[in-house]
């Protein structure tokens, strides 16, 4: 028991150090610290919520689902506690449930539900038998650190073999891969799919949000929640950040959706292409910082018809480290970019886009280092 308690002493210890010197957002060092010490920190009883765990993985859509399924059980009543800033390795989810303890060791929430990167999913299943497991989608991203999406099914499928039965799986039924991932899992599994009929009582947009919603819905169910007060409180749900959101920044409406693989890239420019956003300009971020990796060959694998059409006729920006690529590769779509409308640095952009009488509504498309920088930029912080 020692080594819980001096693990929850040093995890609040630097969760304050953090944020008295302005060095980060606090949720990553403290599980780094406490793991150091105690490696099977997870499997202590303390650790353990009444009506148990979600967990939600997936390439696309883990952070949105995820305060989907937060913000549906909290309006339920339940009291959540969740990876919000979006830490979802194995240290961010501890230093999560550490941080809500008080220093003798307990937490008030009925429930855990937590984002996992699919990288690191079958790591935390070793820890973790959920009440509910999500399984959103594998698609291409950060080749460089994951490889191909084999490599990561071939982990899920061996990893989720190994669940219980009272585990439930939750998974998109549209994806024919899973059918590889699930062939020995022994418990219950639910498919969801596109259908629109509870994005239409959100403000999200986009058939790729459809399944986020329904994923989430199911999953409260499995938990207790009636479905249809589950979809009585999606009418009050307000984007994650950087995933949709709306800044409004010297008159100006940025609205942002994180664009940091192919797939996500390219459902972004369907919901353009579909009406469902404002948008007279088009402002695109591409960094290689180490949370989006080196390679951003990537680009080349979003759709160049769906560019050439999302883009047209309107005005286009581009910035980040990258910046270069990314005005070749658009330059391919057909995409012509005025010069000045190109810069590594994100602030001439923004000083170049205010200048613009004519755009009121900017649609920005950054990677994920980039969307931080970004609401760094509008919102004065870069996360929450």
């Amino acid at each position: 028991m020692w080594k819980l308690y001096l693990s929850l002493f040093l995890a609040k210890t630097v969760k304050l150090i953090i944020n008295i010197l302005n060095i980060g957002s606090g949720f990553t060092w403290p599980g780094h610290v406490a793991l150091t010490i105690y490696p099977e920190i997870l499997k202590n009883k303390r650790f353990g919520f009444p009506q148990g765990i979600v967990l939600v993985s997936g390439t696309n859509g883990k952070t949105t689902t995820t305060k989907l399924l937060t913000h549906i059980l909290e309006y339920s009543g339940l009291r959540v506690i969740h990876n919000k800033t979006g830490a979802n390795l194995l240290n961010g989810i501890v230093s999560e449930i550490l941080l809500s303890m008080d220093m003798f060791g307990n937490h008030n929430s009925d429930i855990g539900v937590f984002e996992v990167d699919e990288n690191n999913l079958p790591l935390i299943l070793e820890y973790i038998n959920p009440t509910v497991l999500v399984l959103l989608n594998i698609s291409r991203d950060q080749l460089d650190r994951y490889g191909e999406t084999d490599l990561i099914l071939d982990g899920w499928s061996k990893c989720v073999a190994k669940l219980t039965p009272s585990t439930k799986l939750i998974l998109d039924g549209t994806q024919s891969y899973f059918d590889g991932v699930v062939k020995d899992f022994k418990g219950e599994i639910i498919r969801f799919d596109d259908n629109l009929t509870n994005l239409k009582n959100t403000k999200l947009v986009g058939k790729f949000n459809a399944k986020n919603i329904n994923a989430a819905v199911y999953a409260s169910t499995l938990v207790g929640v009636e479905e249809g007060d589950a979809r009585q409180s999606l009418s009050k749900f307000e984007s994650a950040y950087g995933r949709g959101e709306l800044v409004v920044y010297k008159g100006k409406r940025f609205q942002l959706f994180l664009a940091k693989n192919p797939a996500s890239f390219n459902n972004n420019l369907e919901s353009l292409l579909d009406g469902s956003i404002l948008c007279d300009g088009v402002w695109v971020v591409l960094n290689d910082d180490i949370p989006d990796g080196r390679d951003v060959s990537w680009i080349y694998d979003v759709d160049p018809k769906l560019l050439e059409k999302a883009f047209y006729n309107k005005e286009v920006f581009v910035s980040g480290s990258r910046y270069l690529d990314m005005g070749v590769r658009l330059n391919y779509a057909n995409i012509k970019i005025l010069p000045e409308n190109l810069s590594m640095r994100d602030t001439d952009v923004l000083t170049r886009v205010n200048t613009r009488e004519n755009l009121l509504n900017i649609v920005v498309l950054p990677n994920y280092s980039a969307m931080l920088n970004v609401r760094q930029l509008l919102t004065g912080r870069k996360i929450l």
